[in-house]
């Protein structure tokens, strides 16, 4: 009991510090993810010294990653993949293979043995998803040429994570030898394969039967039960849990239930997660960044300056524009949350020296920190008169390539929520008129038949705000609610006016006493049915009587105008 109670109030220290922490942060307009390191610094043995159980905040913390890993494997579809093939494994490869190889070589150069230079270049060739992502969606720009080509590298980067991950014990080993590498790579190749298909017989049946009892609960507890399963089988394999949550994303990711998984795990991946970055704020030693002030400023030059050269490099030679290659190169400037994830499966095989591992600690949070100020410079520079002037020369000089457009993302598009009559009919006049949409529907009979007949169709809750994300709800022109369910009405309207106020909200209601507070939620246009029949009567009456189609559109629009208040008030 006395043991619990110790871990409870360091939890209650950590949360406590780490609320008021990122609060500051979040004034300051930076990320939560910076106030979380920030925290870790200030509670840590470095710091104010406040944690006793530093081995379960570190237990905790590992599960915090797997869950990242098991929502990365999650949103990791292989249709998008697809779609974006020519900058992830493009661009992507380019980015990676260049920043790994010049870190290695430098490290080589100044007196580092071999192995410890390819991690480093490991280390050093990953980025931040989560800060990167954030960013481009406050700006709005995840639908920009320069944020796709940022989404390519990153997933290219994190699909680099696994192997990384099984090599980072092979480069400790005392000779280094490529025969244990190839073996270990083939064996994990084996070992995934054999995870994913023994995954697609047994859970899809599994999730059909627990959609169909209608219990959220269950849903959820099912879900957590296959990641845990995964990782746990996994981890008795050899491999790490991380490795296991992401392969069990992986398996999920093709299903209809990816996005209501992804939503319902999430809110326990954050908790967790950010005890994952506390953990590594943990470990930063100011006392360690005094006393070596000149090395570890040298350190994070180096990082933002050479990293990001090499990601323009990378971008420009797969004949992309100059202001993407600016924008997306120091955008990627930054060491990654993952390279954190390789540094600490490094300490336990003793694969750097303590000096260095700190130093790369120390520098890497502090570029993590520098993002959001890499990413306004980009910005200022690239809208210069004199790097505009300096882009011409270039185009004129050599001809880029625009991005395939199979890569681009859905956008300026339209949400449809409910695949019945209505749904389904406005549907096919989007589709005639080639207008991009997509459905969200809670029938999951439907989603599949549809789905087998080409329909853009995925099984999720429009009131639910990460399946609205997931549906890219920040770039869509319109969300047209069609089923009929007051209490659902309230909550869609609201979320959507929450995550995209410039979307159009339109909703079909069968009860006239919804209209003025669906209105009132932000709610664009509200069409009743009981009374839009009685405007198709009053629309041929008119035309019965001679009156002319202008007056009829105007008299109709003035009754829409003012919420059906002309017919509903005597």
């Amino acid at each position: 009991m006395e043991h619990l109670l110790h871990i409870i109030y360091d939890l209650v220290v950590i949360f406590g510090v780490g609320t008021a922490v990122v609060f500051v942060f979040h004034h300051l307009r930076q990320s939560p993810l910076i106030g979380f390191l920030a925290t870790g610094i200030i509670v840590g043995p470095y710091g104010l010294g406040l944690i006793g159980e530093e081995e379960t905040v570190h237990a905790l913390a590992e599960i915090g990653v797997m869950l990242l890993l098991f929502s990365l494997g999650l949103e990791f579809s292989l249709n998008k993949l697809f779609k974006m093939r020519a900058i992830v494994f493009g661009t992507g490869t380019a980015q990676v293979v260049l920043t790994a190889g010049a870190v290695a070589g430098t490290a080589v150069l100044f007196g580092l043995p071999a192995n410890q230079g390819v991690f480093l270049g490991f280390v050093a060739a990953l980025s931040s998803t989560a800060i990167i992502l954030k960013l481009l969606l406050e700006r709005g720009e995840m639908g920009s040429i320069h944020g796709r080509v940022c989404l390519g590298i990153l997933i290219f980067q994190d699909l680099c994570v696994v192997p990384m991950m099984v090599l980072v014990p092979l480069l400790a080993a005392p000779q280094f030898a490529w025969m244990p590498v190839i073996w270990a790579l083939g064996k994990a190749a084996l070992v995934i394969v054999a995870t994913i298909l023994v995954a697609r017989i047994i859970f899809p049946p599994l999730l059909d039967r627990l959609v169909g009892t209608r219990s959220q609960e269950l849903f959820v507890v099912g879900s957590l039960w296959i990641l845990f399963s995964t990782a746990w089988l996994l981890s008795n394999a050899g491999f790490s849990l991380a490795l296991g949550g992401f392969l069990a994303g992986l398996v999920l990711s093709e299903s209809e239930f990816a996005h209501k998984i992804f939503s319902d795990v999430r809110p326990i991946r954050d908790g967790l997660n950010s005890l994952f970055f506390i953990s590594i704020g943990m470990l930063v030693d100011l006392q360690f960044l005094a006393a070596n002030l000149p090395k570890v400023a040298g350190v994070i030059a180096a990082i933002v300056v050479g990293k990001g050269l090499l990601a323009m490099v990378a971008i420009l030679i797969t004949r992309l524009p100059p202001q993407v290659a600016l924008l997306s190169g120091l955008s990627l400037a930054q060491i990654g949350e993952f390279s954190f994830i390789l540094l600490e499966a490094s300490s336990k095989v003793s694969l750097l020296p303590d000096a260095w591992y700190q130093t790369l600690i120390t520098s890497a949070v502090t570029t993590m920190i520098l993002t959001p100020g890499l990413f306004w410079i980009a910005h200022r520079t690239a809208a210069s008169r004199r790097f505009i002037r300096l882009a011409d020369r270039l185009q004129r000089a050599r001809k880029f390539a625009p991005l395939d457009e199979a890569c681009r993302q859905l956008d300026n598009h339209v949400i449809i929520a409910g695949f019945g009559i209505g749904g389904r009919a406005l549907a096919r006049l989007l589709k005639k008129n080639e207008i991009p949409h997509l459905v969200l529907e809670t029938n999951l009979r439907t989603v599949r038949s549809e789905r087998q007949k080409g329909e853009t169709i995925f099984y999720g809750d429009v009131t639910d705000p990460e399946v609205l994300r997931h549906a890219d709800i920040e770039r869509a022109r319109a969300v047209v609610v069609t089923f009929a369910d007051p209490y659902s009405h309230q909550r869609a309207v609201a979320q959507a006016k929450h995550l995209n106020p410039q979307a159009k909200t339109l909703v079909r209601t069968k009860f006239s006493a919804e209209i003025e507070e669906l209105y009132q939620l932000g709610a664009h246009e509200v069409a009743s049915e009981e009374f839009e029949v009685n405007l198709q009567l009053l629309r041929s009456v008119l035309q019965l009587y001679g009156f002319s189609n202008q007056d009829i559109r105007g008299q109709l629009k003035e009754i829409r105008d003012s919420h059906y208040d002309l017919i509903r008030h005597p």
